[in-house]
């Protein structure tokens, strides 16, 4: 049953053509075998026999003729059928055993001539002109008849079956339009839907057929539904974090003017965490809705991504393979924002970071790698959910993090067509998290 599978078309156009085609290909193969068998074989037997009643009475008009005589009537029944009967003086020709591939006639006009023909000596099926010649023993020698083609079969026979080919083709071609224009709208859809799993919005109309149209319908309020989802819940992040601003700038004015001593050196230390905290939402809510296109140099922007890193103290490992392209064309500021929430996690969860880049012609990849505790197989697809953060892979304790690093990233990689994959550092023994951006048609 999978190898069956295998063979078949993955594609609904492929399917449905082969719903179309194949019904009227049997059609044509059973009409084929139905007109070549019952019709025309039997056809060539009753002419063939037709013929053959007319050359046996010739013979025997012959045989019952005196002696020493070899007068042949050319008139009457040989003259209507316009027979051509002459005595053949030389060698006696080979029978004819089989008829050439392509004559449909032949196999069924020799059968009939073997059966009903006793003094039947020699036969050639096509001679110039298109005639038949039989060699039939007499008593007064070998009688050699000339007998025009159409009389044993049918002339044409292939006309009917050219016929039903050639309007079999046309329905198909027909078809094969009709289907491409009926699945215009379901490709549509598909390329929408993919889109937006992207995170672009490509302009969709609802065209087709009814129940196509519904679910391009249905697809178009869907996809508006999540939109304003999005857009309310980033509105109200945003209005969140700068709400909190005011009063912890408030906060940080009033422990500035108060004495230095250890509860203040703690507090400002806590309003420093809220403050990164309120940083992350904001920089979640903000999105990437109104970020511009352009090329950039993604060798670059991970040098000076890594550049700041060390720095700041921060040991991180880079390298860059031959061959990645230096003009790439992405969002503004879109790379170095996952980069830098995925090269955080790694540094704070993990003593050292290792970040690779290489390119196929198709993909860039990137990868970074910690050697921190990493994310258990069962819980990375949570890890990159906004708001998540594992009790049991990552340490809770370590920095200010309300989760939205890895989930800031896919949403990076999602707007741009990319791909983020969680797997293990083989390297580093911690977590590996893989960048993949696609590259054609990027310029």
């Amino acid at each position: 049953m999978k190898k069956l599978k295998s063979i078949f078309p993955r594609s609904f156009f492929g399917r449905a053509v082969l719903i179309v085609v194949v019904p009227i290909l049997v059609i044509q193969i059973v009409l084929s075998v139905v007109f070549v068998q019952r019709h025309y074989e039997r056809v060539t037997q009753q002419m063939t026999g037709s013929v053959l009643d007319v050359v046996n009475a010739l013979v025997a008009q012959i045989d019952s003729q005196p002696p020493d005589t070899r007068a042949l009537d050319r008139s009457g029944l040989a003259a209507a059928l316009e027979l051509e009967l002459q005595w053949l003086d030389g060698p006696l020709p080979r029978l004819q055993s089989r008829a050439p591939w392509y004559d449909l006639a032949g196999k069924e006009a020799l059968s009939v001539l073997r059966s009903q023909a006793p003094r039947l000596r020699a036969a050639a099926l096509r001679t110039e002109p298109d005639r038949a010649v039989l060699w039939l023993e007499t008593g007064h020698g070998t009688l050699q008849v000339a007998i025009p083609r159409n009389r044993l079969a049918p002339t044409n026979p292939h006309q009917l079956l050219v016929i039903v080919f050639a309007a079999s083709l046309v329905m198909i071609l027909v078809a094969l339009q009709y289907l491409r224009l009926q699945i215009r709208p379901i490709r549509r859809l598909g390329s929408a839907a993919e889109a937006y799993g992207r995170g672009q919005a490509l302009p969709l109309r609802a065209s087709g057929a009814r129940e196509i149209r519904a679910a391009g319908l249905a697809f178009i309020d869907m996809r508006n539904r999540i939109e304003r989802q999005n857009a309310q819940r980033k509105l109200m992040l945003s209005g969140l974090g700068h709400d909190m601003r005011t009063p912890l700038t408030r906060m940080r004015l009033q422990l500035s003017m108060s004495d230095p001593s250890e509860d203040r050196d703690a507090l400002e230390a806590e309003i420093a965490d809220l403050e990164s905290l309120l940083n992350t939402f904001l920089d979640y809510a903000r999105g990437d809705s109104q970020v511009r296109e352009g090329v950039f140099d993604p060798v670059a922007i991970l040098t000076d991504l890594a550049g700041r890193y060390r720095a700041a103290g921060k040991p991180v490992e880079m390298h860059v393979a031959d061959g990645v392209p230096r003009k790439v064309r992405l969002r503004e500021g879109q790379l170095e924002r996952a980069l830098d929430n995925i090269l955080g996690n790694a540094l704070e969860y993990g003593g050292r970071a290792r970040v690779a880049m290489s390119a196929t012609p198709d993909t860039l990849t990137l990868t970074v790698e910690d050697d921190g505790p990493g994310i258990d197989p069962a819980d990375r697809a949570r890890a990159c959910e906004p708001f998540v953060r594992l009790d049991t892979s990552r340490n809770q304790d370590v920095g200010a993090h309300v989760g939205l690093g890895l989930a800031i990233a896919q949403d990076v990689m999602r707007a741009q067509g990319g791909r983020l994959v969680l797997d293990d550092s083989d390297s580093l023994g911690g977590l590996l998290v893989r960048l993949t951006l696609p590259l054609q048609d990027r310029l």
